[in-house]
């Protein structure tokens, strides 16, 4: 599905700010609503069944799609993504056979008044039991609601809301709601440049993350090799074996000019930080931290420290070295303070560490193909272009997907996901990068509530709110329970 905006203008589409019907006179349009509202608590599909049971290659293929490499969806014992629950209910390219005759009928008054558009604006999802291979499921699906007729920056037209309930083998697995908007597109300008290319949304060049670009020559060019095949690579003088970071031309202990490398084994402490809150920059939120890093083989490096609250960063806390794709163009070297490195309270209030997800045309189509969303304005750029959009865009499921990925990526292989429910803002187009940044909202014994928020350079993709259960033995102790310990002279 597509995202809840305007595909020409890249600015959201506030699909929930109603206003007065125009250009409809009001008695036909009342007439329409009422025999639209006559469809709700009616069945959209009694008894469906999914084309394939639960499988490992489409698990394996949604998790190389999300980047998710979680070892709970991996080997004898896996269980599939949480959030594919939608996934395994989608009649790909050959549609389902199994709708009824009350949601045909529904649509084709939607289309016959020149509602023919449709978009996803939110989803949401419940778990009730695992998705193992081999589970046969089956599905209900339910028309909840239908909308008065709204006027949006898209169009006007009027929500529809689904309710399906899935089965696995018979027994309950999980709840899907999912709210469309079927409109009437608004008139639209033309997306493309004068010389038949997209037009890219908001600005008149190629998106690309406005972060600064290092300076490289030919001292230092085997570095930023390194770090592009992901490795911190040192020098060391073949004279007297000294190593030495940053890169240099000879040797600052016995002048020698001869050299070769070594890979940092990526183990660290924070020698030095400081947080930035001033001045802003377009490719930095502030606040944020950056560290001199002592190496384990004793040289230092200064770098980003993400995953976790720059207030939570202290001297002699050790980290563990990590690369972020910023975009197509550029990697860079990071240090995380993550769990594994050393944990920091979770409690109400307390920020999880950034994901930045570059949005390549790979990841978008990736994305689309893994969830069997076979709409066109995510694979095809020219139908996209002729839909008004100017480029293709990631879909809705890709978008849940990832903000599943993100909280199990935090709380550790054992947490299990039991509830998602994410509204979409601006769309994702191929050369963006989102961020995806969440805050802990509530905790109660082992269940963690938390905020999502995923931005990319138009606004806020996403947002939503996310419930994890934590076992007990991977469970991040609260701040009530345990302190962050300060580190030891």
């Amino acid at each position: 599905m597509a995202s809840g905006t305007d595909t020409t203008t890249g600015k959201s589409s506030t699909v929930d700010d109603a206003s007065s019907p125009s250009g409809v006179e009001a008695g036909a349009d009342d007439e329409l609503y009422l025999r639209l509202k006559t469809f709700e608590g009616q069945a959209a599909v009694t008894a469906g069944e999914g084309k394939d049971p639960v499988n490992e290659p489409m698990i394996r293929h949604w998790c190389e799609a999300m980047g998710d490499t979680s070892p709970a969806y991996q080997g004898p014992d896996a269980v599939a993504p949480p959030t594919m629950l939608q996934a395994w209910t989608m009649g790909g390219l050959s549609g389902h056979p199994g709708r009824s005759a009350a949601h045909e009928e529904l649509f084709a008054l939607l289309d016959e008044a020149g509602c023919t558009a449709v978009v996803a604006t939110d989803c949401e999802q419940e778990y009730l039991r695992p998705l193992r291979p081999g589970d046969r499921i089956t599905f209900d699906s339910v028309i909840e609601s239908v909308s008065p007729r709204k006027t949006t920056k898209l169009g006007a037209g009027y929500f529809v809301t689904t309710r399906m309930d899935v089965r696995a083998d018979g027994e309950p697995a999980g709840t899907h709601r999912f709210r469309i908007l079927k409109y009437a597109p608004a008139a639209r300008r033309d997306s493309r440049t004068q010389d038949g290319r997209p037009r890219p949304p908001g600005s008149g060049g190629r998106a690309r993350s406005p972060h600064p670009r290092p300076v490289v020559n030919r001292d230092n060019a085997g570095f930023w090799d390194g770090v592009a095949r992901h490795e911190l690579l040192i020098q060391r003088c073949t004279d007297c074996a000294t190593l030495r970071f940053p890169w240099l031309p000879g040797c600052n202990s016995c002048g020698g000019e001869g050299w070769d490398t070594v890979a940092a084994t990526g183990s660290g402490t924070v020698f030095s930080y400081v947080v930035m809150h001033h001045p802003p920059f377009p490719a930095f939120d502030p606040p944020y931290a950056v560290g001199l890093i002592e190496l384990a083989e004793g040289v230092r490096v200064v770098a980003g420290l993400v995953g976790m609250p720059p207030g939570k960063v202290r001297i002699g806390m050790p980290v563990r070295l990590e690369f972020r794709t910023v975009d197509e163009d550029l990697v860079l070297p990071v240090f995380s303070g993550g769990r594994e490195a050393g944990t920091w309270p979770v409690g109400p209030g307390d920020e999880l560490p950034p994901l930045t997800v570059p949005v390549t045309r790979t990841v978008i189509v990736s994305g689309a193909i893994a969830s069997r969303d076979y709409q066109d304005v995510h694979h095809d750029t020219e139908a996209a272009r002729d839909k008004g959009s100017p480029d293709i865009f990631m879909n809705i499921l890709t978008t849940n997907g990832l903000v599943g990925r993100y909280i199990t990526d935090f709380f550790g292989p054992g947490a299990v996901l039991r509830e998602v429910a994410i509204r979409l803002g601006v769309p994702n187009y191929p050369g963006d990068e989102m961020e995806l940044r969440g805050r802990v909202l509530a905790r109660d014994g082992d269940t963690v509530d938390v905020r999502v928020v995923g931005t990319n350079r138009l606004g806020h993709h996403v947002t939503g709110t996310a419930t994890v259960a934590v076992p007990a033995s991977e469970a991040v102790p609260s701040a009530s329970q345990e302190p962050h310990p300060e580190p030891t002279p």
